[in-house]
Formats: structure tokens, C-alpha cells, sequence
């Protein structure tokens, strides 16, 4: 007798399916959100990785997708040298199938995948909130690759309401992008990122490809001292091909919301989005300063945060590991706390690649997670 869950590789003939089961999983909390990929799933995979394979359990007696998950090949810094690696995303199950043993059966699969197309190394990061998969895939079972934390990345959703004054960093001045100059604001990016680990090796080329869909010229912040570029950040609008949307609000805040939105109406304050819709929000993107120095970021930020606040975005969603001393600069701002742990997955035999990990701090870019 044929087993009811098959574990497959999705194809372009799942599309729909594959945004249905992204709508149907919800992270709870105060707020439970679901993060969506409309109006096409395979969208969204370009910014994740040069080549994806999404895995799907599909339950044979009603046809529809109960689980997936998504393994991606991108280039990424590894002790400053451009490097193919992993990076294991979407991890999604219906909660009638989370105690079968779907779970081992979908890492054999991806282990058959891995024998297929081997890569030294996998990351991912698994958001707060989240203690039923990091229990679930920590625990050493059979069959499942290690899963070695280090560290968390900090991913505070900064309020963009409140002014803020200019804050100058001396012999710097912040410019936007252009056409003109964005060859050499990557060759800047490329040479700061080599200085951290797990940083996307992003080239001028990828401008206008799926890899930074969405992201153009004028949407980097240039730092200069004189004609020196010693910094640049990007902001990235994602929301055309993935959102998060509100389900549910709980305790306090549900009780809360409806006098918070009406202090947003007589205030700068922006209102709290209704169940169902999605959340205004924008990523600062591709970080990069002269010698990793926080003035340089200070003052990129703040100009980011002070031309972005009278726009329609609610929020500012920056992503540095706790260790990155620019990580220091998100806390002078109003945010709502979030983040979650980055872990290295890897398998046995190549513990020998993890073990030369050098100490660079690690930076893992949050609009592609």
C-alpha cells in the first residue's frame, strides 16, 4: 500500500499550493503573523539563493501540500573567500501532521539532495518565538544534520514616527545612489562584507536580477568622505513579492489597540494594522561602513530614518548579529524587540569545514531570510 505523505520536489505546478500552506502557518505571539509570498512563490526564492529546490509532503488523499521546505545554493563569505553554501528556509507544517514522522522523512530527503549537489555548509535562522522547531531540530534524531547556534541577529522593527534630529559624523556626507556610482558601491560593499562571515557576495551585476529584486540605484544611501566611499546602506521594499500579515492580536495589545489607534490619529504615532492586513515595513539592507565603524552607520541610518518617516512605511527592519558592534547604534531607537537564532547545519562529515571558521563577526542579510 502507497504511503499516505510523499515527499517531493515542488515544481512551478505547485505555485498556488505552496503560497496556500505560507498563509496557513502562523508564528504566535502578541501579534501572530503570517509571512506570505504573493502573488507568486517562486518570486520570493530569487532572493534567497542563485538555485532553490523547495521540498513538499503532499497528503495523497486530499492533494494538498502539508509541509514544506526550501534549500537554497547562494555565495556567501566564508574567512573573506567567496564561497558556495546552503541556506534551509520556509520550514512549514500543518499541526495535524508535526507529530508524524514527516520531519525525518523530509531531512532524508534533503540529505539525498545534499549527496546529489554537496555543499560544505547550511545556516538558518530560526525567528524568536519559535521553541517547537528549535527543540525539534536540535535534539540530535536521527538522520538530521547538526544544528550548531551561534549567536542571535538582532532584527528590532524600528517605529518610523517620532522626528530625530541630524546627526553629522565629521567629513562624511551622505548622498543617494545612482547609476553612475553603484560599480563602485559595490566594490565597496564586497570588500567590507569579506570582512564578516556568511555576508552575501552581491556584485554590480545582480542589480536587476531576482537576487535583489526590487532594488534600485536610488534606494542605497552613499557615505562619502570627499570622493571616498566609506559606506553605504539600501533600503528594500519587499512588500510585491513577500509580506507579513496580522492574524490575530492577544492580551494586552488586543485590548489596547483600538485606544493606541486613536492617540495615532491626533499623533505621529502610526495606527496598529487591522487582522488581515499586511505591515508597512522596509529592510535596510546590504550594511556596509569603512572598518565596520558605528559613526559612519549612525549617521547613514538616521538619514535613512529621517527621509523614510513621512513615507507610507511603518517600520524599519534592520538585521546585525549581537556581536557586531553596529548592532549598538539600532538600540537609540524606539523599536519593537525581535530577532532570532542563526544556526550552522552541517553534517557530520564535514565538521573539519566549521572547525576553520575564523572569529569575524558573523552578518547574515535579513531580506533574504
Amino acid at each position: 500500500m502507497a504511503a499516505r505523505y510523499q515527499v517531493l520536489l515542488a515544481d512551478n505546478s505547485d505555485e498556488a499550493e505552496l503560497r496556500r500552506r505560507m498563509a496557513s502557518d502562523h508564528m504566535q505571539g502578541a501579534m501572530t503573523l503570517s509571512f506570505r509570498r504573493e502573488p507568486d512563490y517562486f518570486l520570493g526564492c530569487g532572493v534567497q539563493g542563485d538555485h532553490s529546490q523547495i521540498i513538499k509532503c503532499v497528503d495523497s488523499r486530499s492533494g494538498c501540500i502539508v509541509a514544506l521546505g526550501a534549500r537554497h545554493s547562494t555565495r556567501l563569505f566564508v574567512n573573506g573567500i567567496e564561497s558556495p553554501l546552503g541556506y534551509l528556509s520556509d520550514l512549514r507544517g500543518d499541526k495535524a501532521v508535526r507529530k508524524r514522522t514527516l520531519l525525518a522523512r523530509g531531512y532524508a530527503f534533503l540529505r539525498q539532495l545534499h549527496v546529489a549537489d554537496r555543499l560544505p555548509m547550511y545556516f538558518s535562522v530560526i525567528l524568536d518565538g519559535n521553541d517547537e522547531a528549535i527543540a525539534a531540530l536540535t535534539t540530535a534524531r536521527a538522520g538530521l544534520p547538526i544544528y550548531e547556534d551561534r549567536g542571535r541577529i538582532l532584527t528590532p522593527a524600528i517605529h518610523l514616527d517620532r522626528r530625530q534630529p541630524e546627526l553629522p559624523c565629521k567629513g562624511v556626507t551622505v548622498r543617494r545612489g545612482t547609476d553612475s556610482d553603484m560599480r563602485q558601491v559595490f566594490e565597496f560593499i564586497r570588500r567590507e562584507h569579506a570582512k564578516k562571515q556568511l555576508a552575501p557576495c552581491y556584485r554590480h551585476s545582480d542589480l536587476g536580477s531576482p537576487r535583489l529584486l526590487g532594488l534600485q540605484p536610488e534606494h542605497f544611501y552613499v557615505a562619502y568622505r570627499g570622493d571616498e566611499i566609506v559606506g553605504s546602506v539600501a533600503t528594500w521594499d519587499q512588500s510585491k513579492f513577500r509580506q507579513t500579515h496580522v492574524e490575530q492580536y492577544s492580551g494586552s495589545l488586543r485590548l489596547a489597540k483600538p485606544f493606541f489607534n486613536i492617540a495615532a490619529r491626533i499623533s505621529t504615532l502610526h495606527p496598529l494594522p487591522a487582522v488581515g492586513e499586511k505591515i508597512p515595513y522596509i529592510y535596510l539592507s546590504l550594511i556596509a561602513t569603512e572598518n565596520n565603524r558605528t559613526d559612519i552607520f549612525a549617521t547613514l541610518l538616521r538619514t535613512v530614518y529621517r527621509e523614510q518617516r513621512n513615507r507610507n512605511y511603518h517600520f524599519l527592519i534592520a538585521g546585525l548579529h549581537e556581536q557586531d558592534p553596529l548592532s549598538e547604534v539600532l538600540s537609540d531607537y524606539r523599536s519593537i524587540d525581535a530577532g532570532g537564532r542563526l544556526f550552522l547545519i552541517y553534517y557530520p562529515e564535514d565538521a573539519g569545514f566549521i572547525s576553520n571558521l575564523d572569529t569575524r563577526t558573523y552578518y547574515i542579510e535579513m531580506a533574504t531570510v
